[in-house]
């Protein structure tokens, strides 16, 4: 069921809620002894008994609303959920089992299957065209060789030099390999992630089939890619002494893929054999797929249950109320009877599917303050989709902004830009306002202050009141003036003044704090390309 809490510290609450039952029956027991000593409240009598139904009724119903308030607040979760994901661009790992099987010489052309491997690997570099790439090798452990880039040269390098001596740890652990991969992967990446492992399919530990799985959960696809003959072989192991045999262990590894895609896993996982004709084209034909624009994948997440569990504390509290607190009898029992049970059907059936988006819209801007733009672009996809579905633009509108606004602080400028036209025409003036607004930005990012300039005038036409605005218009025609004269100012006898050297520094400062703002033009490179190595 894959019970889980996001907040565990939670569950602390639990010890002061039991001190303050304790403390509550105690008293209680208290007041019934001093009425019942001063004859003034008998036992049996229906004021006793009336006293104490309520007290229990109270106490009971409003002890499981504060279970359920805590329960909501650690992040209960069970089942899972699949979530969309847009991704733009591609990342690729590759992986190498570097374990002495690997060393058999019955590939095509008799070569080993580790140096067809590396023959292979490069062949596919070739055609990648500026995508990120990292390697992994993985024998008795898995380790990241070379961290995500673009230098296609050093990567070739160490393919040239692969070697079950690189690693000492004894074995194939391929799931640990897997982990690895995942692990060279920025979590918070706008690239869509994809791992190539390049093996003959044996393995010691049997990770593999649960590092698929957890690939998957992460929305990356594996494609695994099998080396040798199926014809068995024999090797000598590191010891230089013991021979062993091995083979490409094809049904082996097809028997794991099927696994995991019958757990429920939308994410691909596939079986390639090397050998077999067009096998590169169709690993091409893959990950080409999110080559120059935007894709799709999915996650595997918890099915979080605080909504559940938000509406049973709300249903406990009424109960302890109209169970604890008032004093029911006849016709006024049959009414507040009527009035429990139209409000638990107000609460059961008043979310309407434009409330539930409007929620995940409003997690998607939390998730987006907080930095965690993975899991703002999941909810803003999700809301535009159920919106589009359902023929609501104006949910449709705020959503996909959203997405867009995730994307510019990604630095996707692009993709934002994409997403901000898509809505633009339609858009009610507080959207169209921030379109513009962050159009400018980007604009500005990339130093034409024209054009940023433009956008931010177009923006006051719209809200006047922007002082925001107003900053960075001010700033966008100091950039362009300073621009359309730098060749004139290039061309004159450079004169040092410390008067003008200090003003012109306090005017750099001016304008870097207004730069550092939220929304104010250009953020530092730094924090827009963490995952840059």
């Amino acid at each position: 069921m894959n019970l889980s809490a996001s907040h565990p510290v939670a569950f602390w609450l639990f010890i002061p809620l039991a001190f303050a039952v304790c403390h509550v029956i105690i008293k209680y027991r208290k007041l019934a002894r001093i009425l019942s000593e001063k004859n003034e409240v008998s036992h049996g009598h229906f004021l006793s008994n009336r006293m104490e139904h309520c007290f229990w009724f109270r106490t009971i119903f409003r002890f499981l609303c504060a279970v359920m308030i805590i329960l909501a607040g650690a992040g209960i979760s069970w089942g899972t959920d699949t979530i969309p994901v847009q991704k733009n661009g591609k990342a690729v790992s590759f992986v190498f089992d570097i374990s002495y099987s690997m060393e058999a010489h019955d590939a095509p052309g008799g070569i080993s299957r580790l140096n067809a491997a590396a023959i292979y690997a490069k062949g596919l570099i070739e055609h990648f065209n500026g995508t990120k790439v990292s390697v992994v090798i993985a024998k008795g452990d898995g380790t990241v060789a070379i961290p995500l880039t673009d230098d296609y040269n050093c990567v070739e390098a160490l393919m040239d030099n692969l070697s079950p001596k690189l690693m000492s740890a004894e074995g194939t652990s391929l799931g640990k390999g897997i982990k690895a991969a995942v692990s060279s992967f920025p979590e918070q990446s706008s690239e869509a992630s994809y791992i190539l492992l390049f093996t003959d399919c044996e393995e010691t530990d049997n990770t593999l089939q649960s590092s698929l799985a957890e690939s998957a959960r992460y929305g990356i696809p594996v494609i695994v890619v099998g080396f040798g003959s199926e014809r068995e072989s024999e090797i000598l192991t590191g010891d230089g002494q013991t021979r062993v045999k091995t083979a490409l262990r094809t049904t082996e590894i097809e028997r794991i893929i099927r696994a995991v895609k019958n757990s429920g896993n939308i994410s691909s996982c596939d079986y390639i054999d090397a050998s077999e004709m067009g096998s590169a084209t169709k690993i091409l034909k893959i990950l080409s797929a999110a080559s120059g624009g935007t894709t799709v994948t999915y996650e595997v997440q918890g099915k979080k249950r605080h909504k559940m569990f938000i509406i049973l504390a709300i249903v406990f509290f009424i109960a302890s109320v109209l169970l604890g607190e008032l004093d029911i009898k006849g016709g006024r029992k049959r009414m507040l009877s009527t009035m429990a049970a139209a409000t638990c059907l107000f609460i059961f059936t008043g979310c309407t599917p434009r409330f539930d988006d409007g929620v995940k819209i409003l997690q998607g801007k939390l998730d987006w303050g907080k930095g965690n733009y993975q899991n703002a672009t999941a909810d803003f996809l999700q809301a535009a989709s159920n919106a589009k579905l359902r023929g609501d633009e104006f949910v449709y509108q705020y959503s996909v902004y959203g997405i867009g606004s995730t994307y510019l602080m990604q630095g996707e400028n692009d993709a934002a830009l994409s997403k901000f036209n898509l809505v633009y025409e339609d858009a009610p003036d507080q959207i169209k306002f921030a379109i513009l607004y962050n159009s400018g930005i980007i604009a500005h990012r990339s130093g034409d202050y024209e054009t940023a300039a433009n956008f931010f005038r177009q923006s006051l036409f719209i809200d006047g009141t922007s002082t925001d605005a107003k900053i960075n218009l001010e700033l966008s025609l100091r950039e362009e003036s300073s621009h359309s004269n730098e060749s004139a100012r290039e061309i004159m006898p450079v004169s040092e003044n410390k008067e003008d050297q200090t003003l012109e520094n306090a005017l750099y400062s001016i304008i870097k704090e207004g730069e550092q703002q939220q929304w104010k033009s250009q953020q530092k490179d730094s924090e827009r390309t963490s995952q840059d190595y």
